[in-house]
């Protein structure tokens, strides 16, 4: 349970008031992130969901438990979470290998990151054992906005090979192992859904 309210508390503070680990609650929308719980080498990763409902309450969703929390900032990274009824203290501390989140004198490690994000770090699909060769697929949905080799170009391990729109953001996508364009399957200028395949390598 210490858990749970570690993790809302560090979601709330990473918006609007105070930038950390409750930031979730103050997001005007719907909201998905990646979360790793713990010390280095006894991390845990957790996905979190949030969203405002009509009585000014958070929903918040952890690895499908849900909470409705209320939250109250009582001072600089100090707040009040009622959550179940039952209203809980929760210090938030931002250090400089992290946050660490206290209550009920049980302090935790949390990190917090937007998942789609996240899943633009986990954009390349792997093809077999080898030292080069991959395939290239879109982390998620959005709009191509240029493609940046041809067939036949030689790619090193990080390069970019495509701009994709998405969140309102371009990001680079970048090969993760290198090799020779095998194929290229989409044009700029098209909607991408997510897992599309971009580039292929070999």
């Amino acid at each position: 349970m210490a858990l749970t309210f570690s993790m809302l508390a560090r979601i709330r503070s990473m918006r609007g008031i105070e930038a950390g680990p409750l930031c979730i609650l103050g997001a005007p929308m719907r909201q998905e992130y990646a979360a790793t719980v713990g010390p280095a080498g006894k991390q845990d990763d957790k996905n979190v969901t949030a969203e405002r409902t009509d009585d000014g309450r958070w929903r918040v969703v952890i690895d499908g438990e849900e909470k409705l929390v209320d939250a109250v900032l009582i001072r600089p990274g100090t707040w009040s979470l009622i959550v179940d009824g039952r209203s809980h203290i929760v210090d938030v501390d931002n250090r400089k290998r992290g946050t660490a989140v206290l209550v009920n004198a049980t302090e935790t490690d949390i990190a917090l990151e937007d998942a789609r994000r996240k899943k633009l770090a986990q954009l390349v699909v792997r093809k077999g054992d080898g030292g080069t060769g991959e395939v290239i697929k879109a982390p998620i949905a959005g709009k191509l906005v240029k493609v940046m080799v041809a067939v036949g170009d030689k790619v090193e391990a990080g390069q970019a090979v495509a701009v994709l729109e998405a969140m309102k953001m371009e990001n680079e996508i970048t090969a993760e192992r290198g090799g020779t364009v095998k194929a290229i399957h989409a044009e700029p200028g098209g909607n991408i859904d997510t897992h599309d395949k971009l580039v292929t390598l070999e």
